[in-house]
């Protein structure tokens, strides 16, 4: 059947012998690879982890300091509580320093909003920030306001996200008021 005359399994002109000493090195080469690329994809898990908690952790703090501020200055908090609901009684330097302050809390929501976007934090972040000023553009007038007057300073999808919030409370609270009457 097979014609092993003159073939030399072990010994310097085997080819038998290289094949499977290639064989084994590239098995072996190839196995270390493998391991590596697994180790490599564990720390970048373990990165990915550490990355998430740190964005988590500068959203939580960026997102409160507005209120640091409220609660650290009774008179700012008095400004801006009278800018909520009635900005037009405020003079120049009142409404200054409300919108400096609405300002901050845009921020806080633009950059909550985007780390959502790059999957940077918890959806759960997202939700309540959301929730927390969709409930002040739907009762303050002064975020109206505010809005109208620094709105073109955020910058695309955001800016259309939050102009299409105040259009659609709006035209809810017209509705509202076309059914009340």
């Amino acid at each position: 059947m097979f014609n092993t005359s003159g073939v030399v399994i072990f010994g310097p002109g085997s080819e038998w012998l290289w094949t499977m000493l290639q064989f084994v090195t590239l098995s072996v080469t190839f196995f270390a690879i493998y391991r590596q690329l697994r180790l490599q994809q564990q720390g970048i898990h373990d990165n990915t982890k550490v990355l998430r908690a740190e964005a988590h952790h500068n959203c939580v703090l960026l997102a409160q300091r507005p209120w640091e501020f409220l609660l650290a200055d009774e008179g700012l908090a008095r400004v801006v509580r009278r800018a909520y609901d009635a900005p037009e009684a405020l003079d120049a330097v009142e409404w200054e320093r409300a919108s400096n302050y609405m300002y901050m809390q845009f921020n806080a929501w633009e950059y909550v909003y985007y780390q959502d976007k790059d999957g940077s934090i918890p959806k759960q972040l997202l939700v309540g920030t959301d929730a927390y000023h969709k409930s002040i553009i739907a009762s303050k007038p002064g975020y109206v306001r505010f809005w109208t007057e620094f709105g073109h300073t955020f910058d695309d999808p955001f800016r259309s996200y939050v102009t299409a919030e105040f259009a659609r409370r709006a035209a809810a609270g017209g509705a509202k008021g076309a059914a009340n009457t």
